[in-house]
């Protein structure tokens, strides 16, 4: 789940890390009062992407009159595909310099990496890329060993090139914030520009946090913004029972399956024969015929997609209903992508003569990887 502004800092500051004052409001006259409390400000659109200042999402306003025209430019425009609809009216800071500092989760080397540099304010990717040296990293133990000692920190800072007077207040906002990295279960935490004012506080200028929704039942702090659209796919497949997860933007291969371990196995052997994943769906335990039908409607809804592998074990399932349901979407099905399934178990037979009588490609005694590999000769049949 990706946090709003405003949102990354409640959590900021509720964990005691500094931020400036702000108040969130959704129309030019509440801006306008906000602004009258608040003094010369920033007005800044709230959604969930970078580049807001470059689009003109951003506004300094030294009044309240100032401050409402800014909200009435900005409100309403789209933004990489997300709308404006509120806004976020924080104290002016008298910048000095900006800073940087963030964790991230090092994929490769599957541990959390801290990053901080003296050149904050820009696009990190492009320091990282174009002058690497400015930019300063240290893994942290998973086990959080050590994350309370400011020595590394200050060394660390030190040789980033920040002031003396400064190395101590950057080292202890470091440790809180690695520590509300784990506390958060967080994949991204970031704080650019973190700010130093010529009255040598530093404080946090933005601030982004990316939090894991599989983690959010254990912080119900988080949970609470979390913002369902109800058009999604996700939203759809919730209110039939079943899970829809999106995955590449380049994928183009569904897979559905009567399980995560099944949905994860299958993806993995889709992901080795060549093919890029595009979504899964969990189809859970007891389906019907009409939510098997509207779980493929969802599938097929996503975008880029071509081929759908289902692979299914009748266990609580029912092997006759599921086919059932694909019979209902057939129409759609067979015009829209390349389909393979793989069924056993629980009324198999009835399920199987459905599906041969459709002319679905059908696995019946084989492995997944069969299913897979049968699906890959189909789609170059398909491609070529």
């Amino acid at each position: 789940m990706y946090l709003r502004e405003h949102q990354a800092k409640e959590i900021l500051r509720a964990a005691g890390l500094p931020v400036p004052e702000s108040r969130v409001v959704f129309t030019p006259s509440e801006v306008a009062e906000a602004a009258r409390a608040i003094g010369p400000c920033v007005v800044k659109a709230q959604v969930r992407a970078g580049g807001r200042g470059k689009a003109g999402l951003i506004a300094l306003a030294q009044s309240p009159e100032e401050a409402a025209a800014a909200a009435q430019n900005i409100l309403g425009q789209t933004h990489q595909g997300e709308t404006v609809d509120r806004l976020l009216v924080e104290a002016r800071l008298d910048i000095a310099r900006e800073l940087y500092l963030g964790v991230v989760l090092d994929t490769a080397q599957a541990t959390p990496r801290a990053l901080l540099s003296t050149k904050g304010g820009v696009d990190i990717e492009l320091v990282a890329a174009e002058r690497p040296g400015d930019l300063y990293q240290m893994n942290l133990d998973p086990l959080q060993e050590g994350i309370k000692d400011l020595a590394p920190w200050r060394k660390l800072w030190n040789q980033a090139g920040l002031d003396p007077d400064l190395q101590e207040q950057a080292s202890k906002i470091t440790v809180r914030l690695m520590e509300l990295f784990f506390q958060a279960e967080a994949f991204t935490l970031e704080i650019n520009p973190l700010v130093v004012t010529r009255q040598g506080r530093i404080v946090a200028g933005d601030c982004k946090l990316i939090v894991d929704d599989a983690a959010l039942f254990r912080h119900p702090e988080l949970a609470r913004f979390k913002e369902v659209d109800e058009n999604s796919l996700e939203a759809r497949a919730q209110k039939i029972g079943v899970t829809y997860v999106a995955l590449e933007e380049n994928g183009t291969v569904g897979v559905m399956a009567g399980g995560a371990g099944i949905c994860m196995t299958t993806m993995d052997e889709v992901a080795d024969a060549g093919a890029v994943p595009a979504a899964f769906i969990d189809l859970g335990g007891g389906i019907s015929e009409e939510n098997m039908a509207a779980a493929l409607e969802v599938m097929l809804a996503t975008p880029g997609l071509d081929a759908l592998l289902l692979n299914v074990f009748g266990g609580i399932n029912n092997c006759e209903i599921m086919a059932r349901g694909v019979r209902r979407m057939w129409p759609s099905l067979k015009d829209k992508v390349t389909l393979v399934i793989k069924m056993r178990g629980h009324s198999q037979e009835e399920g199987w003569a459905i599906l041969q009588e459709l002319g679905v490609p059908l696995i019946k005694d084989g492995t997944t990887t069969e299913a897979v590999r049968l699906l890959m000769e189909r789609l170059e049949e398909v491609r070529s």
